[in-house]
């Protein structure tokens, strides 16, 4: 209200605070503060607002009505913070009121306790499935394209093996032309570099052979030089072993020499097997030209890099049609061949006839298998070789056939080949026969 100018005796009380005042002097009036238009308007669009109507008193679980007007009973409750300073806001269905300096970063007030921050505001739920890619770009076309090459020769090896040489041969060269649309395509978005090299040279090589399956030999030799004059094919010059085959095959004994001394430069030491079956073949190809001497210096030079029982029976072979002044060659030719057979009996020589039951099981279980099979035929063909070169040199290097033959029987019995000698020894008496040499 008002506080009147009234002039008292000073006095020690705290009356004297207000003494000095004017008659008319009014103070902030905090009764009609409801009624006070501007207040209320001041108060509802204050920082923060105010809390709802069902704010609760702190540390008791019953609401209040809350007045609008300062001092009505507003109410602050002090919450500890992760700072270790207290803050003070409402508490609001037991939610603590949220600072509205967070708001931005996408946290409301209508946040419960336990909900997940999402300061993205993106929709709740499970994730869309990803966008699947389009079949229609250029570069997925010749995946598809690449693919396809690949099973395409993959179906024309599988039919060959089957022996429908006919179907190998189609599925090759549509192989071709899945790879030559590749090439076109993609030679027209990206550098010669990304051309799929591996996939080239694989359908050229199984287009080449299948056409040899079919004794297509012309059109096998230009797919063959295509991969051979391509620089990018590092192991091109390799196939030109396979050119000379061809060449051998049709009898054409000069250009398969040429081929297969080409393919010889172009194989490394490191191979040694295969530089041995192309000398073979040279030598093989000199025997059909009767260039006896070219194919001796070939087999002699195998026989001295890697001896086999094919290239010593070859060897043979040459020096006794250059003449009989080669006994000592002769000779040295057969022991070397001889030697040989001992590598063939190698599977049933591991084991013996025992009163191991297991033993004789697992005998008898590989007695008849592909390995023993194979190696049954080996062994028969080195007998061969041996009992065709006893009966070819016997008379020709000593006086007689008799002398000759008995030479072999006594390099054959030192090996201790029983029963190789005692064919040969058969052999020799079937000779007599023809020769109606009764009692020999």
């Amino acid at each position: 209200k008002m506080m009147q100018n009234v002039h008292l005796a000073p006095e020690n009380n705290e009356d004297d605070l207000y003494s000095g005042y004017n008659d008319y002097n009014p103070m902030f009036d905090t009764e009609d503060l409801e009624n006070d238009v501007a207040f209320q308007q001041a108060a509802r669009t204050s920082h923060g607002r105010r809390p709802p109507v069902t704010a609760k008193i702190p540390g008791t679980s019953s609401p209040r009505p809350l007045a609008t007007g300062f001092g009505a009973g507003f109410c602050s409750a002090t919450l500890p913070s992760s700072m270790g300073r207290p803050m003070t806001g409402s508490i609001q269905d037991g939610v603590s009121r949220p600072m509205t300096a967070v708001q931005a970063a996408g946290y409301t007030k209508a946040a419960v306790r336990g909900s997940s921050f999402d300061p993205l505001g993106q929709p709740r739920g499970p994730a869309s499935p990803l966008e699947k890619k389009t079949s229609d770009s250029l570069e997925e076309k010749m995946r598809q394209l690449e693919k396809k090459g690949n099973e395409l020769v993959e179906e024309s090896c599988l039919a060959n093996s089957c022996g429908d040489l006919k179907l190998a041969l189609e599925k090759a060269k549509e192989a071709g032309r899945q790879e030559r649309e590749l090439l076109r395509q993609r030679e027209q978005i990206a550098p010669p570099e990304s051309i799929n090299l591996d996939l080239t040279y694989t359908v050229l090589l199984n287009l080449a052979s299948q056409y040899v399956a079919n004794e297509m030999y012309t059109e096998a030799l230009t797919t063959y030089q295509v991969i051979v004059k391509n620089k990018m094919f590092s192991n091109g010059g390799i196939l030109k072993v396979n050119m000379g085959n061809i060449y051998l095959k049709q009898r054409n004994y000069s250009k398969a020499i040429k081929f297969y001394r080409m393919a010889l430069d172009q194989i490394t030491s490191s191979h040694k097997r295969m530089r041995v079956k192309i000398m073979e073949n040279i030598g093989v190809a000199f025997i059909k030209t009767g260039q006896y001497f070219d194919a001796i210096s070939s087999f002699e030079e195998i026989m001295t890099v890697s001896p086999n029982l094919k290239a010593g029976f070859n060897l043979i072979l040459c020096y006794f049609a250059i003449g009989n002044e080669n006994y000592f060659k002769l000779k040295l030719a057969f022991s070397n061949v001889e030697s040989k057979y001992l590598y063939t009996g190698i599977i049933c020589s591991c084991f013996v006839l025992q009163d191991d039951l297991h033993t004789n099981l697992l005998i008898e279980a590989i007695k008849n298998d592909s390995l023993s099979q194979m190696e049954r035929e080996r062994k028969s063909l080195a007998e061969e070789y041996i009992m065709t070169a006893a009966k070819l040199i016997a008379p020709a290097i000593e006086t007689s056939f008799a002398v000759g033959y008995d030479w072999c029987v006594d390099v054959v019995k030192a090996s201790r080949y029983v029963e190789l000698a005692n064919d040969l020894e058969i052999n020799k008496a079937t000779t007599y026969l023809r020769q109606h040499n009764f009692n020999q």
